[in-house]
């Protein structure tokens, strides 16, 4: 079979360090979905005179860990997106280049750090 010089290769974003960036992503992807995709049951043994939370409180823990973990699914799927779309690495606000120990730090990071500060609510 002969080459089709009509076939141009495309640039491909996940190649090279692009790569080690989305195996990486996709690693806590599959994490975070199995974690999602656990039934919540906290293992509680009674112990006498052991302090036993509500159920109220586990409740409340149960979702305050599930909304944790979708957000953090909603963060690793938008940088997927960036990476694959080219502008992994950019502020999402601004365009300015997220400095790579940042990146390294959270590879799922949308901002820099001063649009990121001044999205922050003051005190």
């Amino acid at each position: 079979m002969k080459a089709s010089p009509d076939i141009l290769a495309i640039n491909n974003p996940v190649d090279g360090n692009g790569g080690l960036v989305w195996h990486r992503l996709h690693a806590e992807r599959e994490d975070v979905c199995e974690a999602l995709l656990k039934e919540f049951r906290p293992s509680v043994v009674a112990l006498p005179g052991a302090y036993e939370m509500p159920k109220e409180d586990t409740l409340r823990t149960a979702t305050w860990h599930r909304e944790l973990l979708e957000a953090r699914l909603v963060k690793i799927d938008d940088a997927l997106d960036r990476l694959m779309s080219g502008s992994y690495g950019n502020c999402r606000k601004c365009g300015k280049w997220i400095e790579d120990p940042k990146l390294e730090c959270d590879p799922a990071i949308a901002f820099c750090i001063k649009c990121w500060q001044q999205a922050q609510p003051i005190h």
